[in-house]
């Protein structure tokens, strides 16, 4: 296991996820209804994942649960499922989430606090690795991929989602994080956007949740493809995917891949 190390910025992340836990704000229903509007792709990747039978599966990043109360509802009734989450108020989220859909889960997920960046698992413990739009958001997504391959399985599989480059909607986020960062040297605030964000609203049928995250999180992060071969170039066989439509739940067509997408999606073999 490696050593956990809390730096300030990564305090910083925590306080911002603690204080809004991604997706929407409501019931489990509500949850899933706001994130497969805006990424209907990602029910077919979860039932794919299923799919390959996993005994021991880890999710990086998992939020309030949505993806995971679907994978467990997937799953077959053999196989243990783990979600961490850098968000104390998340995995409690995620665990209240799960007790209400109880029934239709076979498999009993366990949530706990992790950084994704020293994660505290043996090696090799996990037969595949999922996170969703999670390690774009880290201080050193370098560690964490080394992190996600070191505890996998010799034959396991990791399935990361992570901002492509270039890329409308990232791009857009990412002009107005450089905006927000010269606002902030000249009136000598901190994440000035993001505070207007809060005061008028956190949400749009257009973007979902995306300016307020990228606005209030330390790190938004994108890629082009050969960065991310680069990052991914200690497994033995990558593949990708792009998705998601810059436009949202008013684009069509939005299950499908897409050489605009604003996703990478990495399915790589240790």
């Amino acid at each position: 296991m490696t050593e956990q190390i809390e730096r300030p910025e990564m305090l910083t992340t925590r306080r911002f996820w603690n204080a809004n836990p991604c997706g929407a704000r409501g019931s489990y229903e509500d949850l899933k209804a706001q994130r497969y509007a805006m990424e209907p792709w990602v029910p077919q990747e979860l039932r794919a994942i299923a799919a390959t039978r996993p005994r021991a599966l880890l999710e990086v990043g998992c939020g309030q649960g949505v993806d995971s109360i679907e994978l467990c509802s997937l799953l077959p009734a053999e196989s243990s499922y783990v979600g961490i989450d850098y968000s104390e108020n998340s995995g409690a989220a995620a665990r209240a989430n799960a007790a209400a859909c109880r029934d239709k889960l076979a498999v009993t997920p366990s949530y706990q606090v992790g950084n994704a960046e020293a994660l505290h698992f043996e090696d090799a413990q996990f037969d595949a690795v999922y996170s969703m739009g999670v390690l774009h958001h880290t201080h050193d997504e370098r560690r964490a991929i080394a992190e996600v391959r070191r505890v996998l399985h010799p034959q396991g599989t990791a399935y990361i989602a992570l901002y492509r480059k270039p890329s409308i909607k990232v791009g857009i986020a990412q002009g107005l994080r450089l905006l927000q960062r010269n606002a902030d040297f000249v009136f000598r605030t901190d994440r000035s956007i993001y505070s207007l964000i809060k005061r008028f609203g956190t949400s749009s049928k257009l973007f979902g949740t995306m300016f307020h995250e990228c606005f209030g999180v330390p790190y938004l992060k994108w890629y082009n493809r050969r960065e991310i071969e680069s990052l991914f170039s200690e497994f033995s066989q990558v593949s990708l995917k792009i998705y998601g439509a810059n436009l949202g739940r008013f684009s069509r067509g939005g299950n499908r891949e897409t050489p605009t997408g604003y996703f990478w999606y990495i399915t790589a073999s240790k």
